[in-house]
């Protein structure tokens, strides 16, 4: 599994993470978005499907659709958990094709991705350690250690980090896999403290879903909750996400 991807683009930036298995509100989000893959680039921040609900193992193909025409997806806890649990399945002789299929794809995904300086990343980094020197565990599934550090010591360490020694390629954290209510946020809006910008709007715990426009600022969400229409979307602002103002 790639480390990370380093990329540059003039293309309108768009991100969502935490999808859980909810790919009607993707594709719906996708279309009020008026996505097009020849002129966006869309990044997609892990946590696809629920690995112990083979119903939302499906979500995968719609993702590996996505990439096929220019999106680029990174890994979160869940489908290295599903990757886990066909280690297990074919150690007991019951790997499907359908998991083995996946599990290649989920092993050939890069770990993170810089761009617009900002590293986007499945759940976070742990302060103190080099980029390339963090775990995949870490990166897939920290929490508190993260999201809770203090921000001026954090944006020390980040403008510090040497990958950005010779020019700043990253100031920013852009991550999911914790929701934003648990970050203080109200339920369904994104979280910023401008360096870190949460982007798990609570689809797995019935909040929204939420696509963002990372250079405008501009957020597509719809609910999730049991008997959900993803035809209920709306559009909003995401403060601090356009300019922040760094410490």
């Amino acid at each position: 599994m790639n480390n990370d991807n380093n990329m540059t683009s003039t293309k309108r930036l768009l991100a969502i993470s935490d999808i859980h298995g909810h790919q009607d509100g993707l594709m719906r989000l996708l279309h009020e978005a008026a996505y097009d893959p020849s002129r966006d680039q869309l990044l997609l921040l892990g946590d696809y499907i629920d690995a112990d609900n083979p119903v939302s193992w499906g979500t995968l193909e719609v993702v590996r659709e996505l990439v096929s025409q220019g999106a680029i997806a990174i890994p979160g806890n869940q489908e290295l958990k599903l990757v886990a649990l066909s280690k297990r399945h074919r150690d007991r002789g019951r790997l499907t094709g359908q998991q083995r299929h996946y599990v290649r794809w989920i092993n050939s995904l890069p770990l993170c991705i810089i761009d617009h300086e900002i590293l986007f990343v499945h759940a976070g980094l742990r302060p103190g350690i080099p980029l390339r020197e963090q775990s995949v565990r870490d990166m897939t599934e920290i929490r508190e250690d993260f999201y809770t550090y203090p921000l001026r010591h954090l944006a020390s360490l980040i403008d510090g980090d040497e990958s950005n020694r010779s020019k700043p390629l990253w100031r920013r954290i852009m991550f999911g896999h914790t929701p934003t209510s648990k970050l203080g946020a109200a339920p369904g809006d994104i979280w910023t403290d401008g360096r870190r910008i949460g982007i798990d709007t609570g689809a797995k715990h019935g909040q929204r879903l939420t696509l963002l426009d990372v250079r405008e600022g501009i957020t597509y969400s719809c609910p999730t909750e049991p008997g959900y229409r993803s035809g209920e979307c709306s559009q909003g602002i995401a403060r601090g996400v356009k300019s922040p103002a760094l410490p």
